[in-house]
């Protein structure tokens, strides 16, 4: 007698129908850079390297009657964007697939989707070095006046906003106890947004920069010692570039019993105009 067909859409179907669409909602929800960063949509078959035109500034000329205009001379470069595969796999068996309680593939779709845009972040964050001005040091702590530094260089450089700045919790810590001032006793906030922050545990915004906190910002580590940089940004300085949304593949292990299943995002992430971000370099210790 014949053995059955290993026919995946006959046997499984019912079991992937909403993964996708589940772990893509789940991965787009947990990424903060999608929505910090310039999104480039990339087209399939168009290679692994992403070209992305950006136009040098010029200014006009102040003209009295009767005088020409000088023409301008305008220039491009073309910071590149290399795409890489963004993979989680699991192994579904049989026996957990029908023995759990729970609904085994919408728990893992939600789980996979985060890892997903958890990673996403991670690769974005990593770009802040690549900023062209750095602030702070290793031992010096997170502050009110760094944002505002921060903020300052971009405004002088034309940028009006908004800005956005993500920084380590570590970090946030310090930031949050100025503003709030709860190391002293019976003293009100520093501000409204230490109220804020008091009241909805939300750091706000200062100077038109909405500073979000993120476990994903890279460590540094000199001599021993453990401190993060963070970014304040506009969203035209980090590129994320992604081709089509999230894929998924599966294949039945007869022998095993068992699904296997990968989900995967091709993206890259890179810094195309390195003067509209600046880096903040702060201790990552909480006291």
């Amino acid at each position: 007698m014949p053995f059955p067909s290993n026919n995946n859409t006959d046997i499984n179907s019912e079991l992937f129908a909403n993964f996708v669409a589940d772990a893509e909602f789940a991965a787009y929800e947990t990424s903060l850079a999608r929505a910090m960063t310039t999104v480039y949509d990339v087209p399939f078959n168009s290679g692994k390297v992403v070209q992305v035109p950006v136009w040098a500034s010029i200014s006009a000329d102040i003209i009295d009657d009767e005088s020409v205009a000088t023409a301008k001379t305008t220039n491009t470069t073309a910071p590149t964007i290399t795409l890489k595969e963004h993979v989680v796999y699991n192994q579904i068996t049989d026996m957990l697939r029908d023995s759990s309680y729970g609904d085994v593939m919408a728990q893992l779709a939600d789980q996979s989707g985060r890892a997903i845009g958890e990673s996403l972040d991670t690769m974005c964050w990593g770009t802040f070095g690549s900023f062209s001005s750095d602030l702070g040091s290793t031992s010096t702590e997170l502050t009110a006046n760094l944002i505002l530094q921060a903020a300052a260089t971009l405004r002088a450089r034309k940028l009006t906003g908004p800005f956005f700045a993500v920084v380590h919790p570590a970090q946030a810590y310090n930031i949050k106890k100025q503003l709030t001032y709860v190391a002293q006793t019976n003293v009100p906030a520093l501000s409204g947004v230490g109220e804020g922050v008091l009241s909805a545990f939300y750091l706000g915004s200062i100077a038109n920069v909405n500073i979000m906190e993120s476990p994903l910002v890279g460590a540094v580590t000199t001599g021993g010692a453990t401190a993060y940089r963070a970014g304040v940004f506009a969203p035209s300085a980090i590129g994320l570039a992604q081709r089509g949304g999230l894929d998924l593949n599966t294949l039945y292990l007869p022998a095993a019993r068992a699904t296997d299943m990968v989900l995967k995002a091709v993206a890259g992430a890179a810094v195309v105009q390195s003067t509209h971000g600046v880096a903040i370099t702060a201790e990552g210790v909480i006291n």
